[in-house]
């Protein structure tokens, strides 16, 4: 299964593909229709917005079928695969949160322009 990471499982920002047996396939954005959110400081999410959303960089990875239950059970409560689109039009998988539930967990980092952006501002 492929799927859109834009958090931590990012190349720029650690070796957790490596680690997890993901493979890297191709950077891509989003359509402009999401904000980004650091979930707990560690975990990145995305948020569909009616206005005020942008085209967030990540990178597309194969995800062995043996492995996805494994990563999906790691991401923190509120935080979800769900549908979403890329900038070509594509519709892939990606973490998706769900502000009711991650509440004050979590902090809007859209404005830095992606998780690995975030990071580097010593922020994550």
């Amino acid at each position: 299964m492929q799927i859109l990471v834009v958090g931590s499982a990012l190349r720029s920002v650690s070796n957790a593909q490596a680690e997890l047996g993901l493979t890297f396939l191709e950077e891509v954005e989003t359509a402009p229709r999401y904000r980004l959110y650091a979930v707990d400081g560690r975990f990145a999410a995305l948020v569909e917005v009616a206005s005020g959303g942008f085209a967030v960089p990540g990178e597309l990875v194969e995800v062995p079928d043996a492995l996805l239950g494994t990563i999906l059970a790691s991401e923190p409560a509120g935080v979800t695969q769900a549908a979403v689109e890329l900038a070509d039009g594509r519709v892939v998988s990606a973490a998706t949160g769900n502000l009711g539930l991650i509440g004050d967990r979590a902090v809007d980092i859209t404005d830095s322009g992606g998780f690995a952006a975030y990071v580097r501002e010593g922020q994550g």
